[in-house]
C-alpha cells in the first residue's frame, strides 16, 4: 500500500527527478517548488520509485508515470490506491508515456490541452539566432543595441539577490497583473529568493548598471527549463538579449530549452512561436474508465426464472431480512456489525448502505426477483482497471434450493460481458461453501485457483 507525504520540499524527491527524462518542466525542482501552494502535490517511494500526484482538490487527484527502478510494481500499487479514489488519472505524460498506459489499460482514454503543452527549443537556435527564420530576433536585438550602446549579462549569486527583488518591484509596477498573473508573479519571486536552494541558476542583463531583465531555470537531463523571463517594457528588445544571453551561459551540452507553456495566452503563444519550437509538447492527460460507470439504471437484466434488477424503497424489509440471517451471511464476506458497530440495524440502513457504495462506484447491488418479490442480492464488485469484475450472489434462505443462484450467476457474466464489455468475469467462495462452489461451476465458471480460506473462478 502506498503512504503518501504532502510535498512540501521537493528536495525530499532529488534524486528522483534528476532521473526523469520526461523533458517537462511540471517534473522538476523549481516548477514544484513554485507550484506547491496552488496545486497540491503527494508522494509515496516504494522499492525505490517514485510515485507521485496532486490535484487542485481530492476530486481530480491524478498521478505522474512513476521513476525509479520498479515502474511496473508502481503502476500496480497506483492501481490499488486509485481504487479509494474518484477513478484513476495520470498527468503529464509524453505521447510514448501515454502510449505505453494504453497498451496497459484498454479502456482508457487520453486528452491534451493546448494550453498547458511545453515549447521546446533547440539550445543552440536560441544562442545566436541564425539564419533567415530568426532575422526579427536579430533585428530586435540589433535595435536594443542601437538605442542603449550596450549591456552588461551577469550570472545571479547570492549578493546579487536585492538587485533582483528590486527590479521585480519595478517590474510589478509597470504593470496591471490578474488574478493568475499575480499569482504566477508572486510564484516567480519566492522561487529567486530560493533559487540555489533549488538547483536553479540565473542572469540578468544590466542597462547602466540597473537590472532590465532577469531569467531563472535549471537542468533536468538534457533539457534547460527555463521557468523565469522577466524584462522592463522600457527596454524594447530586451526578452531576445536576455534569451540569446541565457542560453549561451547556460544551456552549454544541453539539447533543449523548454520555455514552459503559454497558459492559453495569444499574445504569448504568438510570441513563443515565433522562436520556432522544435516541438510544442502535448502533456497527455489519462483518464482509465471503470467499467462500474457502463451500468446505467435502470438495470434490467433477465435470467432463467428470475429477473436481476435495481433495488427500490419496497425491497427495504426483505433486504434487511437478508442482511441480518447470520447463519445464512456467514460466507458472504461481509459482517454489517463492522461498520454499524453497536448501532441497532434497520432497513433504512442497509438501504442507504448499499446505495452510498454506487455512488463511491465501488458496488453495484441488484435485486434477485422471482415473481416480482426479492429472494436475494447480485452484486458487481472490484472492478479492476484492465476490464475485469468481480460477480457475488446470495439467497435468502427460504428460497434456496431452487436454482435461483445458478440462475442469476449465468444471467450477470452474460450482462457483464455482453453489455459492459468485460474481459473477465471473477469470483470466489469460502471452501466450505459447497453449494456456492457448485452454483458457480454450474453457471458455467471454471475454478482457477485455491488459498487457504478460497476458491477462485473465471468465466
Amino acid at each position: 500500500m502506498l503512504q503518501f507525504k504532502q510535498l512540501t520540499d521537493p528536495l525530499e524527491i532529488k534524486d528522483y527527478i534528476l532521473q526523469s527524462k520526461s523533458g517537462f518542466a511540471d517534473f522538476s525542482l523549481g516548477f514544484l517548488y513554485m507550484w506547491r501552494a496552488s496545486y497540491k502535490f503527494y508522494y509515496a517511494v516504494a522499492d525505490e520509485t517514485l510515485v507521485m500526484g496532486g490535484g487542485y482538490d481530492d476530486g481530480d487527484f491524478a498521478y505522474f508515470y512513476p521513476v525509479g527502478k520498479n515502474v511496473n510494481g508502481a503502476l500496480d500499487l497506483i492501481e490499488k490506491d486509485a481504487q479509494n479514489r474518484k477513478g484513476l488519472r495520470f498527468m503529464c505524460l509524453d505521447d510514448e508515456t501515454a502510449a505505453l498506459l494504453c497498451n496497459r489499460y484498454e479502456n482508457a482514454a487520453v486528452t491534451s490541452d493546448r494550453r498547458w503543452s511545453d515549447y521546446i527549443y533547440n539550445a543552440e537556435d536560441l544562442k545566436y539566432f541564425r539564419g533567415k527564420k530568426y532575422a526579427g530576433q536579430r533585428n530586435h536585438i540589433n535595435k536594443f543595441l542601437k538605442t542603449f550602446g550596450g549591456y552588461t549579462f551577469k550570472k545571479i549569486e547570492k549578493e546579487d539577490l536585492p538587485a533582483v527583488l528590486d527590479f521585480y518591484e519595478r517590474f510589478a509596477a509597470t504593470r496591471s497583473f490578474g488574478r493568475s498573473a499575480k499569482r504566477e508573479f508572486e510564484n516567480s519571486v519566492d522561487l529567486t529568493r530560493n533559487m540555489f536552494r533549488y538547483n536553479c541558476f540565473g542572469g540578468c542583463i544590466l542597462v547602466n548598471g540597473a537590472v532590465a531583465a532577469v531569467a531563472v531555470g535549471e537542468r533536468v537531463g538534457d533539457t534547460v527549463v527555463e521557468h523565469i523571463e522577466k524584462g522592463l517594457l522600457d527596454y524594447p528588445g530586451i526578452y531576445q538579449v536576455m534569451l540569446s544571453e541565457f542560453a549561451k551561459n547556460f544551456a552549454e551540452g544541453a539539447k533543449y530549452i523548454n520555455r514552459e507553456d503559454d497558459s492559453g495566452d495569444e499574445g504569448l503563444r504568438t510570441s513563443k512561436l515565433q522562436y520556432h519550437p522544435v516541438l510544442v509538447k502535448n502533456k497527455n492527460y489519462l483518464v482509465v474508465n471503470c467499467l462500474f460507470k457502463k451500468i446505467k439504471p435502470p438495470v434490467v437484466i433477465m435470467g432463467e426464472g428470475v429477473i436481476l434488477s435495481d433495488l427500490t424503497a419496497e425491497d427495504k424489509e426483505a433486504f434487511y431480512r437478508l442482511y441480518t440471517d447470520e447463519e445464512n451471511n456467514r460466507y458472504w464476506g461481509y459482517d454489517y456489525r463492522e461498520d454499524l458497530g453497536d448501532a441497532a440495524p434497520t432497513p433504512d440502513y442497509f438501504f442507504s448502505f448499499q446505495q452510498s457504495l454506487k455512488d463511491r462506484c465501488e458496488e453495484y447491488s441488484l435485486a434477485v426477483r422471482h415473481g416480482g418479490a426479492l429472494v436475494g442480492e447480485a452484486v458487481f464488485h472490484n472492478f479492476d482497471f484492465h476490464g475485469g469484475v468481480e460477480i457475488g450472489i446470495r439467497i435468502l434462505k427460504s428460497e434456496q434450493k431452487k436454482g435461483f443462484a445458478k440462475a442469476g450467476l449465468a444471467a450477470m457474466i452474460r450482462y457483464a460481458k455482453d453489455i459492459l464489455g468485460v474481459s473477465a468475469v471473477r469470483a470466489k467462495c469460502f471452501k466450505e461453501n459447497a453449494p456456492s462452489k457448485a452454483a458457480l461451476l454450474a453457471a458455467g465458471m471454471k475454478k482457477t485457483g485455491a488459498d487457504d480460506t478460497y476458491y477462485y473462478f473465471t468465466a
